[in-house]
C-alpha cells in the first residue's frame, strides 16, 4: 500500500468518523437531548468549532439550520480531495478523478435542489387544484419546512417569471426550473462519466 496510501486511508477514517459525529449531532437536536450529557457534551466539544463558524455566515433558512448540511458536504469533498491526491496523485489521471469527485458531489447538491423544486411545484398544483375546486388549502404557509422549500427555491424561480407565462393561472416556473435543473445534472453526469472512464481503464489494466 505504502506511506501514502496508508496516510490515505487514515484520513478517509478520521474524516468519515467525523462526518458520523455530525450527523449523530443532528438527529440528538431532533429530541432535544439533555445538554449536560456527557455524550452530548463530547458531541458539542467536536464539532463546534466546525458548525459554529459556519453558523456566522451562512443564515438560517425558514427557521431552519443549514450549517450541518454545508459541513456535511465541506468534508466529504476535502476527504475525496485529500484521499485522491495521497492515493493517485494529481498525475496518471489522477487530476480527472478529482475533478469527477467534485463534479459527483455538486451533482449531488443539485439532485436536492431538484427534489425541493418539485415539491415547490407540488404546492402550486395542489393550491391551484384547490382554488378551482372552491375548497380551501390545507397548506400551511408558517411551516418550517414550507418557509424552507419556498426560500430555498424562490432565487431559482423569480428570475423565470419574467418569461414564462401561467397556464391557466397555475405558476409553471416550478417545474420549468426543475427541468433545467434536470438538463444541468444530465449535462454533469455526461461530464462525470467521460473523466471517469479513463480512470477505471488504467484501474483495469
Amino acid at each position: 500500500m505504502g506511506i501514502l496510501g496508508s496516510v490515505a486511508t487514515l484520513v478517509e477514517i478520521i474524516l468519515g468518523t467525523y462526518i458520523w459525529l455530525i450527523v449523530f449531532r443532528v438527529l440528538l437536536s431532533w429530541v432535544n437531548p439533555d445538554p449536560y450529557n456527557p455524550i452530548v457534551q463530547l458531541l458539542m466539544r467536536f464539532t463546534d468549532p466546525v458548525l459554529i463558524p459556519l453558523r456566522r455566515v451562512i443564515p438560517t433558512i425558514g427557521g431552519l439550520d443549514l450549517s450541518p448540511i454545508v459541513a456535511l458536504f465541506g468534508i466529504q469533498l476535502l476527504q475525496r480531495f485529500l484521499v485522491t491526491i495521497l492515493r493517485g496523485g494529481m498525475g496518471g489521471g489522477g487530476g480527472s478523478v478529482l475533478i469527477a469527485e467534485i463534479l459527483g458531489v455538486i451533482h449531488l447538491l443539485g439532485t436536492f435542489y431538484l427534489l425541493i423544486l418539485f415539491v415547490r411545484a407540488g404546492f402550486h398544483v395542489y393550491s391551484w387544484y384547490t382554488f378551482r375546486s372552491g375548497q380551501r388549502s390545507g397548506l400551511d404557509l408558517r411551516h418550517p419546512v414550507t418557509i424552507f422549500v419556498f426560500q430555498a427555491t424562490e432565487p431559482a424561480v423569480q428570475p423565470l417569471r419574467r418569461f414564462v407565462p401561467t397556464v391557466a393561472r397555475l405558476d409553471v416556473t416550478p417545474l420549468v426550473a426543475a427541468f433545467i435543473c434536470m438538463f444541468l445534472l444530465s449535462f454533469i453526469q455526461e461530464i462525470i462519466f467521460s473523466l471517469a472512464m479513463p480512470g477505471m481503464g488504467a484501474m483495469m489494466q
